[in-house]
């Protein structure tokens, strides 16, 4: 949105904050931002008690295969995953990017760059503001690899990278992508980009509630290719994995959970909540081999607006159930001065974490720590 419309719609002391929708707010001065569509349509989101998480449990080791370890995400989610991704390319085989875009999009700008160049300013003519900050991004990657900051990142060569990006965006410019499609292949990654489906801001999936082309909470679309409702995370898996057992469309038979995530540094200063979820097939839980998957949800996703909705929609827990993969879903929370100004529940890709974090995409950045403390307990990754 405009200066001044976020003005408008946000309280004074988010004037500068994030207004990302999905990952924040969407519109232009004369209508109704994504914002206020989401809580306005939040008041009927309940969390669905027969897939609804059981008791807070202790996040555990499981034996996992290290060339089977994987993030992705959506939106804010969507640039974390690139930041775990390119900072932990060592421990990360691979990486699936919904709506999101270059590391490092945010510079060291803060908030009022991150929206006007890299996603979560809708301009009057619908189209999400855009700069390029790829040059930047790509010198600043190659600087701290060198400066062994992030892992090498020759390790991304070879690496499978799933992008999707859609072509009604208006949250996340679809230039952006293409961005993150260039930086990838320039490191050499692996690929696979679908651009060409008529979908709004959101994590596709034939789970998903809202239609393709639909702009709005819970930022969960289902689209279709071909007359068939499509399935991007078999896309993703599929590349990550090979060919796949067939997807548990019935009752899964792993267990979802809540786990605590204060034991890893969850606060307030780095913006996640108490707790996050885990989901573990049967075969994991019994001591078999299996791979992982850190998912990382948008902003407006977080649990306590949406309930359970990103978890149970992305599509993933149907596939790990069959295909042997751990699952974790941490969450964020909404937050405000005088602590981090995060009126949305975004990841931090633009250093809001106790207030400002300028390592914020860096191995030793705030939330980034506190993410990577869960796939050390998981992976027993050192």
């Amino acid at each position: 949105m405009t200066t001044k419309a976020l003005g408008r719609r946000l309280a004074p002391a988010f004037a500068l904050a994030i207004g990302l929708a999905g990952c924040g707010g969407s519109g232009d001065s004369a209508g109704t931002s994504a914002q206020e569509k989401a809580v306005a349509g939040s008041a009927d989101l309940t969390l669905d008690s027969a897939s609804a998480p059981s008791a807070i449990v202790k996040l555990q080791r499981y034996k996992i295969d290290p060339a089977k370890v994987f993030v992705a995400g959506i939106s804010s989610g969507g640039f974390a995953a690139v930041q775990m991704h390119v900072a932990h390319s060592s421990t990360f085989k691979g990486a699936a990017v919904y709506a999101g875009g270059v590391y490092w999009c945010a510079g060291a700008g803060g908030a009022a760059t991150a929206l006007a160049n890299c996603g979560g300013e809708t301009l009057p003519t619908n189209q999400a503001s855009y700069n390029s900050t790829l040059v930047p991004s790509e010198a600043y990657l190659d600087a701290q690899s060198s400066l062994g900051t992030i892992d090498p990142a020759t390790n991304l060569r070879g690496q499978p990278v799933y992008l999707w990006s859609g072509t009604l965006d208006e949250v996340v410019n679809p230039r952006e992508m293409a961005d993150l499609d260039s930086e990838y292949a320039h490191y050499g990654a692996n690929v696979h980009f679908d651009n060409t489906f008529p979908a709004e801001h959101g994590w596709e999936s034939p789970d998903g509630e809202l239609a393709c082309g639909t702009l709005g909470s819970p930022y969960m679309v289902r689209c279709s290719a071909n007359g068939e409702v499509y399935d991007s995370v078999k896309t993703w898996l599929t590349m990550f994995l090979g060919p796949l057992k067939p997807r548990e469309n019935g009752a899964l038979k792993g267990t979802l959970s809540s786990f605590d995530q204060t034991e890893f540094g969850a606060s307030e200063n780095v913006s996640i909540s108490s707790t996050g979820s885990v989901f573990v097939p049967q075969a994991c839980a019994k001591g078999e081999t299996c791979g992982f998957v850190l998912a990382l949800h948008g902003c407006l996703q977080e649990a306590s607006l949406i309930g359970n909705r990103w978890v149970t929609e992305a599509g993933i827990n149907e596939w790990a159930d069959t295909n042997k993969l751990v699952v974790v879903y941490p969450d964020t929370f909404a937050s405000s001065a005088p602590g981090p100004t995060n009126p949305n529940a975004c990841f931090d890709w633009w250093g809001y974490s106790n207030q400002y974090d300028p390592n914020y995409a860096l191995k030793s950045g705030l939330q980034m720590s506190v993410l990577y403390g869960m796939v050390q307990r998981v992976t027993g990754r050192p």
